[in-house]
Order: C-alpha cells, then structure tokens, then sequence
C-alpha cells in the first residue's frame, strides 16, 4: 500500500509541477502577445500620421506653388498644350464601310 501511495505522490508532484510551469508559459505568451499587439497599433498609427504627411506633400497647389517661386515654371498657353495618348488607350481603327451593291452585283 505505501509503494501504491508513494508511487500516486509522486505523480501528483509531476502533474502540480507540469501544471505551473505551463500557467507560466502561457502568462508569458499572453505578455508577448499583448506587447505585439500594442506595438502594432503603434505602428498603424505611425502609418497613418505618414500616409497624412505624404498626401500633404503631394498636394497639387503645394507643388504648383514650388514650381513657380523655386524653379521659376510656368503654366503653358492652351495653345501650347498637345495631349497625347498611349496605344492602348487610342480609338481603335475603323475598318472601312463595305460597298452596297445592287442585285446585279454592279457597284453604285
């Protein structure tokens, strides 16, 4: 009977023991966890405060305004302005119309 009990002790050391360590594990990946969480939250704000920075910057009166004061640019005349488009955007070919003909195969 006292080797069954010794034998049962020791099991229920080993299992308190297994127990703790894995509470602490656990406590510390929660640490981690809430650390990561925080730190990305610190960087979505950043990013946001960036993307805010950046549409400043590129705001098109702002540029405008460089151009002309810094690098002494000027808007060209509309006459001057000649668009041109890319391939891929441009008006497709319009095949040529086919010819009526009449019953007898005589073009008009």
């Amino acid at each position: 009977m006292t080797r069954l009990n010794l034998i049962l002790f020791f099991a229920l050391i080993f299992s308190a023991l297994g127990l703790v360590n894995s509470q602490h594990k656990a406590r510390n990946l929660y640490i981690e966890l809430e650390r990561a969480s925080q730190t990305a939250k610190q960087t979505e704000q950043e990013y946001g405060q960036l993307q805010l920075e950046q549409s400043t910057w590129a705001m098109h009166s702002r540029i405008e305004q460089i151009a002309s004061q810094k690098m002494q640019m000027q808007v060209p005349d509309a006459k001057r302005v000649q668009v041109i488009l890319p391939a891929d955007m441009q008006a497709p070919a319009v095949p040529p119309a086919p010819q009526a003909t009449t019953p007898n195969g005589v073009t008009p």
